[in-house]
């Protein structure tokens, strides 16, 4: 009975400070943590997150019983973990890629856990520590990907039926009528929730690796050909009874109903093989405590190289705040030689670049008649969480808007050509950014070189130049994109000239 009173206080103790620790990160990092949970509020591809709370409390309450055989301790070496949290997020901070800094939030409060329970106790956690990751958003990034591999397994399926059918891109013509694969169809929303269940469900239901290796592929591949039977349905149906029709039934026949019926397949044909009983322990309590405890440093040696942890990461974004230069004034109306300036802007096209400190569109023709280019440019003193020149939403393709992403096109120069679709029209755009002197077009070189400006004290003001065209009788859209480069000298030349000092 003593035994378990003493054990019973050491918990409290170190538990009361565990939380503390935890409120003060989540305090120091508020706008990461309001940045992450409005994602899970307001993006339906990761409204599961919310769900993942309460499972990971779930996953350490089936642990409780082992883990009150172990004595948790104050353990210093636990504190590199808390670093390397630290020093992710100070990257991400740097590169303006809110994925590393969600990262390293969550690591650091991953860290307190051996920091201040120490490595006995943090071996019986290390499933849902581990686990916790899914709490950030991932997977946005696949859906171009995914989009033209649903296309492409539709057009097999229409091939195999002898269905004509011309594909182009993510567009999908045939005899019955015009399909899209769009963002929602690309089957992503599914996978990145199937994701976090199967990696659940393998640790839950099996207890050999090599059967939660195999049922983690056996999960991940069935949505994504699932997914692929989906889109070929949708357009059989519109055969039979209309393409209006096979919309209805698409968004609510197929959608989550359709997954739904593909989660119980999953389960009941992994069910035979599961090989660890419901009354099975998660952990062994007693085989824990036999291992290399750690040294008992005590939590007032802890606290004060932790605050320091969690104070660096915001003190290198203040430093790099204050050297913030001011935008130049652009010569937004100056176009190439042989290019005049046409009043008005396009109406029916914006790119899109929220929080800009600069956003300015104009419209060039060689005749007041004549088709024009659309010039775009968009400037950041410094970029931050909400005001990034490269991310999901951000760019020539307003998410929000009516056009859809259709295919890449040939690049012209060093910029990145894409071909947007709005129903019936067409709209190709060249994009390129500049950071501290530098002109690219890979969003992973943008985030190089802002992570290099911040660090190394270079100029960290960045921005954006997107071209965009239309097609007109007798003259291409990427071609007078083409020649508008051209005779600007080239991309490079063009955003030299457009961001000069005056």
């Amino acid at each position: 009975m003593n035994v378990a009173l003493e054990t019973g206080r050491g918990w409290w103790s170190h538990l009361r400070v565990l939380i503390l620790a935890w409120m003060v990160l989540l305090a120091a990092f508020h706008r990461d943590v309001i940045h992450l949970v409005s994602l899970w509020l307001n993006s339906s591809t990761f409204n599961h997150c919310i769900l993942l709370l309460p499972v990971i409390g779930w996953l350490i309450w089936l642990r409780r019983h082992e883990l009150a055989l172990l004595t948790p301790r104050a353990w210093t070496p636990g504190l590199l973990w808390m670093a390397g949290g630290s020093m992710v997020w100070i990257v991400g901070d740097a590169a303006s890629v809110a994925m590393l800094r969600q990262i390293g939030l969550v690591v650091m409060v991953q860290g307190t856990v051996p920091a201040l329970l120490g490595p006995q106790v943090t071996r019986g956690l290390l499933f849902p520590l581990g686990y916790s990751f899914f709490l950030i958003p991932f997977g946005e990034e696949l859906v171009p990907p995914m989009q033209m591999l649903t296309a492409d397994m539709a057009m097999a399926m229409l091939r195999l039926f002898g269905i004509p059918a011309y594909i182009d891109g993510i567009f999908i013509t045939t005899p019955y009528g015009y399909f899209a694969v769009a963002e929602a169809c690309s089957g992503v929303k599914f996978l990145v929730a199937m994701a976090a269940l199967a990696v659940l469900a393998a640790h839950l239901c099996f207890k050999t690796m090599w059967r939660r290796l195999l049922f983690l592929a056996f999960a991940m591949i069935v949505p994504i050909l699932a997914n692929g039977v989906r889109a070929f349905s949708t357009i059989l149906i519109a055969e039979y009874w209309g393409t209006d029709f096979a919309a209805s039934a698409d968004h609510v026949i197929y959608g989550w109903f359709f997954f739904g019926i593909v989660i119980a397949l999953i389960g009941w044909a992994a069910y035979p093989w599961f090989d660890r009983d419901p009354e099975d322990v998660m952990i062994d309590g007693r085989r824990l405590a036999g291992f290399w405890p750690g040294k008992d440093h005590g939590l007032a040696v802890l606290a004060p190289v932790a605050l320091v942890l969690v104070l660096a990461p915001l003190a290198v974004d203040r430093i790099s705040a204050a050297r913030a230069q001011p935008l130049p004034v652009m010569a937004v109306d100056l176009g190439p030689p042989g290019w005049q300036l046409v009043e008005g802007e396009a109406t029916d096209w914006r790119p899109r670049f929220d929080g800009a400190d600069m956003l300015s569109c104009r419209r060039f023709a060689r005749s007041p008649d004549g088709p024009v280019v659309d010039r775009c440019m968009a400037g950041f003193v410094r970029q931050g969480e909400g005001r990034e020149l490269v991310g999901f939403g951000q760019g020539a393709l307003d998410p929000d808007s009516d056009w859809r992403w259709g295919r890449n096109l040939p690049a012209i120069g060093s910029g990145q050509a894409v071909r947007m679709v709005a129903g019936t029209q067409v709209r190709d755009t060249l994009t390129v950014y500049m950071i501290d002197g530098t002109v690219t077009s890979r969003p992973a070189k943008v985030k190089w070189l802002t992570l290099k400006a911040r660090l190394t004290g270079g100029d960290e003001r960045a921005y954006a130049l997107v071209l965009s065209a239309q097609p007109a009788t007798g003259d291409g859209a990427q071609d007078r994109i083409a020649r508008f480069v051209g005779d600007s000298g080239g991309l490079e030349t063009m955003v030299a000239r457009l961001t000069a000092q005056r």
